[in-house]
This record gives C-alpha cells, sequence and structure tokens, in this order.
C-alpha cells in the first residue's frame, strides 16, 4: 500500500531521513508508566489573550489549534499551516517562507508569538523572509482574529498568531516522558519531524527538543517547482521550577534554517537564504497574594537573528541582522464577578542590512506600553473593556529620529440569552505607529521586484472596529459567526507611484525614469517603482464556522462541517489595497470512533477581482482533501493524508509570486505520531 501511494517519490537516501525517525522507532523502548501529557478532556481556554478564558466566550473571533490539529495542517512555514483557519490567509513566498495574513491585513498589523513573547525576526521585513517559528514543534497555536493591541501593542491590529511549546516546562513531569512526530510526504520527497524528551524530579522539570525538515522542489501541475528546496534545524533545552505557587523557568532554543528562492531569469540559477537564530526566554506563572492581585505573568527573551542571501552562483549578497529583546509583565486579579489584568511591556531591536539588495539604513526600535482590561461578568450578561498607552521611538542612521504616541481603547458587551448560547459585541479604537521599513526605506527590494520607497513624515495609522459574535455549542451542534468592520483613517499601503529605477552596473549608475521606454538603452534592471503612501480604507467581512453530528453508522460517529470566510477592502477614494484574500470556503465530513478517525473536504477558493490597478485577477481553484487516522493505542497515531486530490492548479492571490509559483500538486503524506 504504501509503495503505491509513495509511486512520484524518489528513493530517499538514508541521510536525508531526520534523527527523529529513529527516536519514534524507540520511542516504544521507554516505560509503560510514563505518563502522556496531553489530557483532551481539559477546556479549551485561550492563554493569548489577557484575560485568560473559554474560547466559545470570547469576544474577539479566537481559534485553538491542539497538537493534532497542527499535525493534520502542518505545511512548510506558519502562513500556510494557518490557512486552513476561517479567516487567515497566506503569503506563501514559495516553500521556504509564508506569514499569516488575518482579515485582510499583514506584515506589521499581526503579530507573530512564541510563547506570548514577539519573535524577533526579519520575517514583517519582506515576504522572502521565513518566520522562526512555524509550528513544527508547537504544543499548540492561538489565534486570535481582530484588534489585539491592548495587550500586544498597535502592530497587532489585525490580530495574533500565539505559538505555544513546552520549551519551558508548565506543567510537572512524572518520570521520563516523550514525544515524536515523523512524517514522510510525496510531492517534495519531504521527510520532517520533532522528537522531545521530558525529566521530571519532584519540583523540577526539564525538557529537550528537536526538530528538522528537509525537503526537495515540490510538483505543480505544470511542472517542478524551480529551487523550492527547504533544509530546517532547530534545538532546544529548558528547565523550570514548578509547585503550588506556580511556575518559573529558562530555555534556549538554536533555529537555522536554509530554502531556496525562485529565480530571477529563465535559465539562470536561483539563490537561497541562510537563517540562523538563537532565542533566550525566561517565563514564570507565579501564584501570588497582594491586594486585588493573584497571578504575576512575566516573560522575556532576548535574540539574536541573522540572515544572509546568496546569489545562483553562491556568492553571498545581502545580509540581515535583528537583535533585541522583549519583556512583558502581567498582574492579575479575580473574583467572583470582575476579572482584570494590568500589564506593561517592553522591547529594543537593532535592525541591519548590508549588501547591494539592502533597502533600509540600520534601525533601532524601541517600544514601550501599559495597559488595562477588566471584564465585568453578571451570569446572564456582562461588559468588557479596557485601555492602552504606547511609544514607539524609530532612530534611522541615515533620516534621524521619529517618536509616535498611540492610544488604543475597547468596548465590549455580552449576553447568554440562553444555556450554552453567547452574543456578543465590541467597539475599539486602535492606533498603530509606522515600521522602519514604511518610514525609511529607499532602495531595490528584489524579492518584490520593487524599488520601494518610505515616507519619514507618515503619520499613525488608526482603525476603528465593530466586531459582532454569536456562538452556540452543545452536544452534536456547534455553530460560531463573526462579523467585522474597520475604518482606517490614515491606512499605510505600498503602491506603484508610475515611474522606474533602471542601474547600469558597467558605468556604476542609476536612477529613475518616466518609464521603462525612457530608461537608458544599457540598463541591466529595470524595476517598477513603489511608494508607501497614506488613504482611508474601510474593511468589512466575517467568519462563519458550523458542525453538526448527523448519525451514527456501525459504531462511527458521522459529522458534517463547514466554514467560510470574506473581508472586502476598499480605499475610501475609490480603488481598492494590494493582496487581499479571496473568498473561501469549505465543506467537509468526517466519520470516527476511538480507534479511526476518516476525512473528506472539499476547499473552495474563489477568483479575485477586486484589484488594486498593478494587479491582475487570480483564479479561483478547487482542492479535494482527505485523510484517514488510526490510534491503535492511546500512545499511538498514524495518519495518511491526501491534499489537492484532483492535481489542480492554484495560485495565491496574496503571494508576490503568484503568477511565477502555483501551489503543491497532488499530495500524499504519512505521518507516525507518539507519545509516552
Amino acid at each position: 500500500m504504501t509503495s503505491s501511494i509513495f509511486a512520484r517519490t524518489r528513493a530517499l537516501s538514508p541521510s536525508r531521513i531526520p534523527l527523529v525517525f529513529a527516536l519514534c522507532a524507540g520511542a516504544a523502548l521507554f516505560p509503560a508508566v510514563a505518563m502522556a501529557q496531553d489530557d483532551e478532556s481539559e477546556p479549551e481556554i485561550v492563554v493569548t489573550a489577557p484575560l485568560e478564558g473559554s474560547r466559545i466566550e470570547s469576544l474577539q473571533g479566537a481559534e485553538v489549534l491542539r497538537r493534532d490539529d497542527i499535525v493534520e495542517q502542518l505545511n512548510g512555514g506558519l502562513g500556510d499551516t494557518l490557512d486552513s483557519v476561517p479567516g487567515i490567509a497566506t503569503t506563501f513566498f514559495g516553500a521556504g517562507a509564508s506569514r499569516p495574513i488575518i482579515r485582510g491585513l499583514g506584515e506589521d498589523r499581526v503579530r507573530v508569538l512564541q510563547n506570548g513573547i514577539g519573535a524577533i525576526d526579519a520575517s514583517t521585513a519582506s515576504p522572502d523572509h521565513a518566520v522562526t517559528s512555524d509550528g513544527l514543534d508547537a504544543e499548540r497555536i492561538e489565534v486570535l482574529r481582530g484588534a489585539a493591541a491592548l495587550a500586544y501593542g498597535g502592530n497587532a491590529i489585525g490580530g495574533v498568531v500565539n505559538v505555544i511549546d513546552q520549551s519551558i516546562p508548565t506543567r510537572a513531569i512524572d518520570g521520563v516522558t516523550f514525544d515524536g512526530l515523523a512524517v514522510l510526504s510525496s510531492v517534495n520527497d519531504g521527510t520532517q519531524g520533532d522528537a522531545n524528551l521530558g525529566f521530571g524530579a519532584g519540583p523540577f522539570a526539564l525538557r529537550l527538543s528537536a526538530a528538522a525538515r528537509d525537503t526537495d522542489p515540490y510538483e505543480t501541475p505544470i511542472g517542478e517547482a524551480l529551487n523550492q528546496w527547504t533544509s530546517v534545524r532547530s534545538y532546544g533545552i529548558g528547565g523550570s521550577l514548578l509547585g503550588d505557587w506556580g511556575y518559573s523557568g529558562l530555555a534556549v532554543k538554536r533555529t537555522e534554517d536554509e530554502y531556496g528562492l525562485l529565480p530571477e531569469g529563465v535559465g539562470e540559477p536561483g539563490g537561497h537564504i541562510e537563517l540562523e537564530q538563537t532565542r533566550i526566554e525566561a517565563r514564570g506563572d507565579l501564584r501570588i497574594d497582594l491586594g486585588p492581585f493573584n497571578r504575576l505573568d512575566y516573560g522575556v527573551q532576548q535574540s539574536n537573528y541573522q540572515h544572509t542571501e546568496f546569489e545562483g552562483d553562491g556568492a553571498p549578497g545581502t545580509t540581515f541582522t535583528s537583535e533585541g529583546w522583549e519583556g512583558r509583565l502581567e498582574a492579575h486579579h479575580g473574583g467572583e464577578r470582575l476579572d482584570g489584568a494590568i500589564g506593561v511591556q517592553f522591547s529594543d531591536v537593532d535592525f541591519a542590512a548590508v549588501g547591494d539588495e539592502a533597502f533600509i539604513t540600520p534601525t533601532n526600535t524601541q517600544d514601550s506600553g501599559v495597559f488595562v482590561v477588566e471584564r465585568y461578568d453578571l451570569g446572564s450578561w456582562g461588559l468588557e473593556g479596557g485601555a492602552r498607552y504606547e511609544r514607539r521611538e524609530l532612530d534611522s542612521q541615515t533620516f534621524g529620529t521619529r517618536e509616535f504616541d498611540n492610544v488604543s481603547a475597547s468596548f465590549g458587551m455580552f449576553v447568554r440569552p440562553a444555556p450554552n448560547w453567547f452574543v456578543g459585541a465590541t467597539l475599539a479604537s486602535v492606533e498603530r505607529a509606522p515600521t522602519a521599513f514604511e518610514l525609511f526605506s529607499d532602495g531595490p527590494h528584489l524579492a518584490t521586484s520593487n524599488y520601494e520607497i518610505g515616507d519619514p513624515d507618515l503619520q499613525q495609522e488608526k482603525a476603528t472596529s465593530f466586531e459582532a459574535s454569536l456562538r452556540y455549542n452543545r452536544g452534536p451542534f456547534r455553530f460560531e459567526m463573526n462579523l467585522y468592520g474597520m475604518d482606517f483613517s490614515n491606512y499605510i499601503a505600498l503602491v506603484e507611484r508610475g515611474d522606474v529605477w533602471w542601474v547600469d552596473e558597467d558605468t556604476d549608475t542609476s536612477g529613475f525614469a518616466a518609464d521603462e521606454g525612457s530608461a537608458p538603452g544599457g540598463a541591466d534592471e529595470i524595476l517598477p517603482v513603489f511608494a508607501f503612501v497614506q488613504q482611508d480604507a474601510t474593511f468589512v467581512g466575517g467568519e462563519l464556522s458550523a458542525a453538526m453530528q448527523v448519525g451514527e453508522i456501525n459504531g462511527f460517529a458521522i459529522t458534517t462541517d463547514g466554514s467560510l470566510d470574506l473581508v472586502r477592502a476598499d480605499f475610501v477614494g475609490g480603488g481598492h489595497p494590494p493582496r487581499i484574500p479571496p473568498r473561501s470556503l469549505t465543506l467537509g465530513v468526517e466519520a470516527a470512533n476511538d480507534h479511526w478517525t476518516a476525512r473528506l473536504e472539499a476547499v473552495d477558493t474563489a477568483k479575485q477581482t477586486r484589484l488594486a490597478p498593478f494587479e491582475t485577477a487570480t483564479d479561483g481553484y478547487t482542492f479535494i482533501n482527505a485523510g484517514l487516522a488510526w490510534r491503535p493505542t492511546t500512545n499511538w497515531t498514524i495518519r495518511l493524508d491526501g491534499r489537492n486530490l484532483t492535481d489542480e492548479l492554484g495560485r495565491v492571490h496574496t503571494s508576490f509570486l503568484k503568477d511565477e509559483l502555483p501551489l503543491p500538486g497532488r499530495n500524499f503524506r504519512l505521518t507516525l505520531q507518539t507519545s509516552f
């Protein structure tokens, strides 16, 4: 059976198979008394929100992906893995890099966190830069759709993605534990997996982790994707002290990522990126008795990040570095009716780019903020609100210093009109300061094939948003609907200016011309000029999901489900912001018992015709996916998944490479997952 499934897969060299395969095979040797760490019966609590609570009663559109969900959707970078979540799209820059887009908002408007603290990398600078945390070794991923700026700052105006692992153990470990994952995929001759060892002795817990991914260029319905290979390694060690008083710990994680870039021209060799990051993290959750406060959460991390972009001939090109730290402290209080938190957050990051394609000079960015969030719950109804003040200081080596003071606030109300029903609405006002790239960019950006120019005089971006939620969850039926509208003042967009930039390497000259025909005849490269400008804009849309158990056949519970997400974005003066995701619809049916789960689904992505002036329409597509999972014991799961079974051509409208690089074709994936 396996040989036929992987008919398209070339023989794998033993050196290509990650160490985790051997570790998974050896997991059965661990003592039977070793306890699995995941308890699926625990309530679905959203810890990313400052007021931790049930996902189903969040005033914000929230989503929680547990480990099994992550494994089922695991697909390259973080944006690709989360692309199936309603309201989320991917930037898809090939096999090596992707970042999540939430409700049409991406880049600096979506904060990617690791264990509640920012992932200091260069992923917001360019779509070809990978996120350093991609979910391969995550225990869970939490998503907050909509403005999360009260807790995480103005650059969470679109939402938050929090990748949570157990690098610092937050639960006691009984003896020795092991978690392992091993995956084979046919479309890219891929191998990936992770291994996680835990050791516990009294109040002390230690965890060792390793993860790896190796893939060849993937197949598409129209041929092989050129130079789209990946090689990822990560290693971590962390320990903590735990007790009735809470926990406190420290961890170190090293990530090394290499991936190929699409060749710039036909017949040319493709370049690649070599990325590395060392992250030192300290976190704790302390039970206290200090006035009204009963909990104190803290987190601080320091990161050194660097990546080098190599040309097709192997010569090193531009090097990007991002070094800095971030810390946050939250004090929580809780009572019979009133719960709340106050917190502070600080970050200090130095970013630099050196080389021929460095489109920004070294810049230091410092953010500081203080916030308060409160929830008053009377049972049948309640109120929730909060406010945040933050300050951003940017110091550019070339353009000098800019300072911004931002104020954000929200007010919401919720009711429980009947058992298992929840209705909520929130009104929020959020300010976001421009980034260093929006302010100070000035140079050729070959990843996007543009010459990008920032505006040092940009002002804050302000959004007034309204969101309404309706949810029902009882037994065989669940339903959730989130509707939202966002009115942006001074929305910052990168738009085509109308002229071009040229460079002549022989004469070492460059300049601007009205159009391509006006550029010097001997120019080696001509790029369209794009500039960061501010225009008022509106975003409206929603997410709808439902599932219902329709019956039982031979001991299998049959469930049907569906989800729909839609966003419409317009500039107030006419036209549309670029790269807005099209409508997405998913319909599925699932059969499950204690040992087997089978699923069949259709994912339909609509054609996108609401375009910025410099965009072209993107055709829609429908992918048919199927999966079969077998759990012979509570410790083992074997999965066989098929993606894009009809081998349909799909292009991602939100990708800069949509015309050159389609999505992968038909893919079969075999997964082995264990926990002891």
